[in-house]
C-alpha cells in the first residue's frame, strides 16, 4: 500500500539486490547507462512530489536492507545514483537527502560509489521550503550532486553559475562533476574519440 510500491520490484532487499546486480551487468554489456534510485532508500514514505517525507527508520535498517540493492548495483558497475528528497533523520535531521552533504558522504565513502550522483527533480514540493530564493540547485551542488534535475532549469542554472562565479561553489568541484559526467558519456560511446 506504500506510494513507491508500484515503482519497485516488490521483493525483499536481497532478492532486489540480486536482480539489480544482474540488470546493471546486462545494461553495461549493452552500453546502456544505469541509474540506481532513490538513495538512501525510500521505505514507506509519502510522495515527495507533493510534500515533505520524513523517514524516521534507524540507520541499521538502511545498513541491513535499503543499502543492499545499491551496494549490489555499485559492485556491478552502476553509472549513477539518484538521491531522494526524503528527510532521513538517522542521517540528517535537517535536510532532504538530495541536499544533505552527510547523505552524499555516506554514498561516496560508506558505499564506495565513484560515479555520477544526481538529484530527483528539484522543482518537487519536498525541497521547495529549503531553497533560499529558489536556489535548490545551489544547495544540491554544495551537498555533492554532480547533476541536478529540474524542470525549473531557467532559474536554477543561472543561480549555479552565479554561485560558481562568486566562489560559493568551488570551480574545482564543478570540474570533478564534469569529469564524472564526461567519463560516463565516454563509456556509453556518446562522445567521439
Amino acid at each position: 500500500a506504500d506510494f513507491i510500491y508500484d515503482r519497485t520490484l516488490g521483493q525483499d532487499a536481497q532478492t532486489t539486490a540480486d536482480y539489480v546486480s544482474q540488470v546493471v551487468a546486462v545494461m553495461d554489456q549493452e552500453h546502456m547507462g544505469s541509474v540506481l534510485k532513490h538513495f538512501p532508500g525510500y521505505g514507506n514514505n509519502v510522495d515527495t512530489h507533493t510534500g515533505i517525507a520524513i523517514d524516521q527508520r534507524p540507520y541499521e535498517t538502511f545498513q541491513t536492507a535499503d543499502f543492499l540493492p545499491f551496494q549490489a548495483g555499485i559492485q556491478a558497475g552502476a553509472d549513477a545514483v539518484l538521491v531522494s528528497h526524503n528527510i532521513v533523520t538517522s542521517m540528517d535531521e535537517a535536510l532532504p537527502a538530495s541536499l544533505s552533504a552527510t547523505v552524499h558522504q555516506i554514498l561516496r565513502e560508506g558505499l564506495g560509489f565513484e560515479g555520477v550522483i544526481l538529484t530527483d527533480d528539484l522543482a518537487m514540493d519536498a525541497v521547495a521550503q529549503y531553497a533560499q530564493d529558489g536556489s535548490a540547485a545551489v544547495l544540491a551542488v554544495q551537498a555533492g550532486n554532480d547533476m541536478v534535475l529540474t524542470t525549473d532549469f531557467t532559474t536554477q542554472i543561472p543561480q549555479v553559475i552565479a554561485a560558481v562565479e562568486d566562489g560559493t561553489i568551488p570551480e574545482s568541484q564543478i570540474d570533478q562533476s564534469v569529469a564524472r559526467v564526461l567519463s560516463w558519456k565516454y563509456d556509453l560511446g556518446l562522445l567521439g574519440d
